[in-house]
């Protein structure tokens, strides 16, 4: 059963510094050669928002994370379902961005083998850490695929 009460909770804050090399090979990573990644201020790829958390944190948050030890478990595969951008302006490096993350919305549906899918929908809004600025926001679903029951 999809862990509604999750739906609300806080994610925390973060922290992170938008480097020359992640931004680098995350657009080689995507198979671009493309030389405004090289710049010095080079703007980031269009799905780097989504690393950032990972790639770039200046100290323990939560902005990215869901309760993952809550989730996993015999019977349950974690998924990545979807992600979606928006931005407000574009990530550059060199930037020092805060994200805040919420957990917006927790939900299952039903699937014809008796089993189900818990969808977990993050949001996590990333401003200018010196101007306060909205930046980007990145919402991301983690789908749960949970086995039926065994007769």
């Amino acid at each position: 059963m999809a862990l509604t009460e999750l739906k609300g909770q806080d994610l925390g804050t973060q922290s992170v510094v938008i480097e020359s090399g992640p931004v680098r090979v995350f657009a080689q990573a995507l198979k671009s050669d493309d030389a405004v990644y090289q710049a010095p201020n080079a703007p980031v790829p269009p799905t780097f928002p989504f690393v950032m958390p990972y790639w770039g944190s200046m100290g323990v948050g939560g902005a990215a994370g869901l309760p993952i030890d809550k989730l996993r478990g015999p019977g349950r595969a974690i998924l990545h379902g979807e992600q979606e951008f928006e931005y407000h302006r574009w990530p550059k490096v060199g930037d020092v961005l805060k994200g805040h993350g919420v957990i917006i919305d927790v939900y299952e549906k039903e699937k014809s083998n008796g089993g189900k899918l818990e969808f977990y929908v993050t949001k996590t809004d990333w401003t200018d850490s010196v101007t306060s600025e909205a930046v980007c926001s990145v919402i991301f679903t983690l789908v749960i695929n949970v086995r039926p029951p065994k007769d």
